[in-house]
């Protein structure tokens, strides 16, 4: 099943919700998203919701981790919700050099709450 990532912005976060597969191109569009919303709403936090998402490849990884490299003056804090630990490990590689990203497992409400503190 092809993928989905819808982004949206609610309560000052911006919320980036990946659904099923995901190939370069959904990435690519969703971290085109996520830059305008920061730009527009003037958040300074990212919500990744990788919890429906099918395990990602190193490739989409590094991915992520160039767009958080091009992003990283903008973000205050990210955090990323992942449904296991092959998520959590390639996130980790994705955000190695976010100033202020944390992994959640299956804890979107904790994420939630550690974005607003």
């Amino acid at each position: 099943m092809k993928g989905t990532a819808e982004v949206t912005h609610h309560d000052g976060i911006v919320i980036a919700a990946y659904t099923g597969e995901m190939d370069i191109e959904i990435v690519r569009q969703a971290a085109a998203d996520i830059e305008e919303l920061l730009i527009t709403s003037q958040s300074t936090k990212i919500l990744y919701n990788t919890l429906n998402m099918a395990s990602p490849s190193m490739k989409l990884a590094m991915e992520m981790k160039s767009f958080d490299a091009k992003i990283k003056d903008k973000v205050q804090r990210s955090a990323t919700v992942v449904p296991g630990a092959a998520t959590a490990f390639l996130a980790s590689i994705a955000f190695i050099l976010s100033k202020n990203h944390k992994v959640f497992h299956n804890d979107l409400d904790g994420a939630l709450l550690w974005l607003k503190s």
